[in-house]
Parts: C-alpha cells; sequence; structure tokens
C-alpha cells in the first residue's frame, strides 16, 4: 500500500529533535525564504565503544555555515582439495587484538571539532537543484535517467536498535562527470509526495491551514570530486542510519554547474532502489553483512575526523576496509572476508561461539563439496581476558584464504555459525568464482 504524503510546493530542509534523536525534516517553501536562509549539511558521529555512530545529517536554516553539530574521537571496536583443511590467516581475533589497542589509547578522549567551512552560493543552488530533482522522484514523476550506475550495501550493528548501511555506489565515467552532487534520501517504502490541494474559491493563504511537512529516516546531500577506480568506474562510498523495516532508497547524481567539463550538457538521474533493513536487536543470533575485502585491512594510526570517516564509512576505529569490487578471482588472489557477530549468549561477558568455513563447487551435475578451512573458536580461551561484550567490545570473525589450491569454476563458501551455550546455528553463504591459471 502506497503512504501519500502531501507536501508544499518546494521545501528546503531542516534538522528537528524527536523523542531527543536527531532525525531528518524538510519544512518551508523556497519561494519564501529570506535572503541567506539556506540549507546547509550537519553531521554528528557519536562516541561508542564500537562502531561509530551515524546520527544523521541535518539541513539547517541557518545560512550559508556548515555547522558539525559535535564529534568525538571514534573508539577502536574494536589447501589441498577434497576434504583437506586449507591453510588460512584467521582474522577475527586479529583484528580484534589489533584494534584494541585504539581503543585503549583513545577511550575518555574528545576529538577536535572539525572546521566548520561554509557552503558557497553555487554549492547551496546545485543542493536546492538536485533536492528539487529528488522531490519530483518521490511525487512520481518523470525524471531524467542521464546516469548508469551500480549501488551495493553492508548491515552493520551499531547503538540503541540502529543499524549502520554503509553503501557503494559505482557510476559509469561516460554517463557522468567528474565533479558531482549526490544526494540520499531514505523513505518508508511505498511513500509518495503528493502536491498540495487547489485553494477553494475565494480562499486566502491566510485561511488555510498549514501543511504539516513529511519527515524522512535519513537524508543527506554530497558534493564529490571522482577519480576513477582501477576498474575504470567511478566509486563513491558513504552511509546512512535505519532502524530495522523497509525502505525506498533514492540516490540523486547530476553533474556538477560549479566547474567546466567536457560535456555541454548537464546529466542527471534519480536511482531507486528497495532496501530491507533487518533486525539486528532481536536477541537471536545473527551476524552483520559478510564484507568480502580487496587485500587486507589498514590500520588507521589516528582517529579519523567527521569529514574523513564521512568519505570513509568503511572505517571502524583503528582499521579500515575496502570491500571488493566484484567477486571474480584469478589463482594468484586471496578471499578476504570479515563479519560481526551479534546476540550469542553470553557467559561471564564472553561468548562460546564456533565458526565452520565449507567450500563448495558448482559442477555440472550439482554442488559438490570442495574443501574446508581451520574452524574459529570464539570463547573465553580464545578471546583477550579484558574482552567485553558488555563494555561494547564487538565479536568479529573472517579469513584470509589463499585461492591457489582452487581450480577455475564456481564456488560457494558456506559459513556455519554455532552459538555453543544456546545450540544454536546460522548460516552465511559468499558465491565467487576463480578464472586464470
Amino acid at each position: 500500500m502506497l503512504e501519500e504524503v502531501v507536501a508544499p510546493k518546494a521545501w528546503f530542509s531542516r534538522g528537528r529533535e524527536r523523542g531527543g534523536r536527531n532525525h531528518i525534516t524538510r519544512t518551508g517553501c523556497l519561494q519564501w525564504l529570506p535572503d541567506g536562509k539556506t540549507p546547509a549539511e550537519s553531521w554528528v558521529w557519536l562516541a561508542s565503544p564500537g562502531l561509530p555512530i551515524l546520527a544523521g545529517s541535518l539541513y539547517t536554516s541557518r545560512g550559508l555555515s556548515r555547522q558539525f553539530l559535535g564529534s568525538r574521537k571514534a573508539r577502536a571496536l574494536f589447501a589441498s582439495r577434497h576434504g583437506a583443511t586449507l591453510r588460512v590467516v584467521t582474522l577475527g581475533v586479529s583484528l580484534f587484538a589489533a584494534a584494541v589497542t585504539v581503543f585503549a589509547q583513545t577511550a575518555g578522549q574528545d576529538a577536535p571539532l572539525a572546521p566548520e567551512p561554509s557552503l558557497t552560493e553555487a554549492e547551496n543552488a546545485e543542493g536546492l537543484r538536485l533536492l528539487g530533482l529528488m522531490d519530483a522522484a518521490l511525487s512520481r514523476e518523470p525524471v531524467p535517467s542521464d546516469i548508469r550506475t551500480d549501488l551495493s550495501w553492508h548491515f552493520i550493528r551499531t547503538r540503541d536498535g540502529q543499524v549502520y548501511v554503509p553503501f557503494t555506489l559505482k557510476l559509469d565515467p561516460e554517463t557522468v562527470g567528474q565533479s558531482v552532487t549526490i544526494g540520499v534520501r531514505l523513505v518508508p517504502m511505498g511513500m509518495v509526495l503528493m502536491p498540495p490541494a487547489a485553494p477553494e474559491p475565494g480562499e486566502t493563504g491566510a485561511e488555510r491551514t498549514p501543511v504539516e511537512p513529511p519527515s524522512y529516516p535519513f537524508e543527506d546531500l554530497h558534493f564529490v570530486n571522482l577519480q576513477p577506480s582501477q576498474s575504470g568506474d567511478y566509486i563513491v562510498r558513504r552511509a546512512l542510519m535505519a532502524r530495522p523495516g523497509s525502505y525506498d532508497l533514492y540516490i540523486g547524481i547530476k553533474d556538477s554547474e560549479q566547474v567546466e567539463t567536457l560535456s555541454e550538457e548537464i546529466r542527471r538521474g534519480v536511482v531507486k532502489r528497495t532496501v530491507n533493513v533487518p533486525d539486528l536487536w532481536d536477541g537471536r543470533l545473527t551476524t552483520s553483512s559478510v564484507i568480502v575485502l580487496e587485500g587486507q585491512w589498514e590500520e588507521i594510526p589516528v582517529p579519523l575526523s567527521p569529514a574523513q570517516q564521512r568519505s570513509n564509512p568503511y572505517s571502524f576505529g583503528g582499521m579500515r576496509l575496502v570491500p571488493r569490487d566484484g567477486l571474480q578471482y584469478e589463482k594468484t588472489e586471496t578471499l578476504s572476508f570479515l563479519f560481526f557477530i551479534n546476540n550469542s549468549q553470553l557467559v561471564e561477558d564472553k561468548p562460546n561461539v564456533t565458526v565452520e568455513y565449507n567450500f563448495y563447487q558448482r559442477l555440472v551435475g550439482g554442488e559438490q563439496f570442495f574443501n574446508r578451512s581451520e574452524p574459529q573458536t570464539l570463547s573465553a580461551e580464545t578471546l583477550p581476558k579484558f574482552f567485553n561484550v558488555a563494555a561494547g567490545y564487538p565479536l568479529s570473525a573472517g579469513q584470509n584464504v589463499p585461492l591457489s589450491t582452487f581450480p577455475e569454476g564456481v564456488f560457494r563458501l558456506e559459513i556455519e555459525i554455532t552459538d555453543n551455550e544456546a545450540a544454536t546455528s546460522i548460516s552465511r553463504e559468499v558465491n565467487f568464482s576463480i578464472v586464470g591459471s
């Protein structure tokens, strides 16, 4: 069922408080704005002993300044074939141990507030043009579709019932310039922005009942200068926050009009995707998305500023992850992956979890077991003594699996996670292929 939301003709955005938490609203009419009252973006990353909290990007009506509502220093979160065990590097404990060093160094300290650069008039105009395009898309009006893009995301539990959703936007450089404006808007699934009703005959503006502006679970705006990746595509990574539920995600993209480009036209488009945010807080054994990595994780010696964190959404305290673009490998490469385990039953604040990794090859006649890697045990015997889930340390697992012993073909990795205390198991999968000799 579609949810119809009546809206005034045009909106600018302003941050509000509801229930003690920041969220996005859009309020007011553009043609009524006094001089100097324009949108500005605001970010706040709240301190967390585990993953970062993204409270949202709030647009204010306080002039042209970009206001960072607050920031604290991010805290660290923390083979051969036919049944033989693969030789792998285990990530879970080693990642935790390295990240905990940063946690110990940064706990209780505040990072300096980021500077407050002003939005230029050109940036403000760019943002308003793109938000208008996204309003049209949400109103089910025809919008341009000049830009080709792919979109992927991961789900990671953070705090207070929220789910952190870092995402990757891959843009075709033939359809967009190197300087773009990107808008992100998350709305309840099926929401439609409806135009206001026409005034009754003889009705004046003063007699009309003001329309309550719609609010969105998340909304943000980015001005991005792009660089080609190794594949030749433009890659943009950002993040949003949401509670469990089903949403429509609108991402608006347009060429920047602030710089000269080779293209004579201004290309633009709106991408719409359905996002089903899982409930990672219901008390049942579960995991984050499995994040397949491009190479090794990178240690961050100094916590990122809010602006840096915003551009690096896969950075968690003391480590930076780079998600892999595509799951086709050569035999000389390594399959690396990481995930977080949630809601395991605890004994004195410690889990008792076993993680098994089995590889299957897809053949013409069906699927066949290929091999397995060494299981991981995450318990009081293997985790550091100071590990404490109640203190916010997340439980992570993962491996680096060399692919030199794998033949060419299509494979499925089955990850089985067992909570030994609760006698409960769940499984996750990674599908990949291997080419080359």
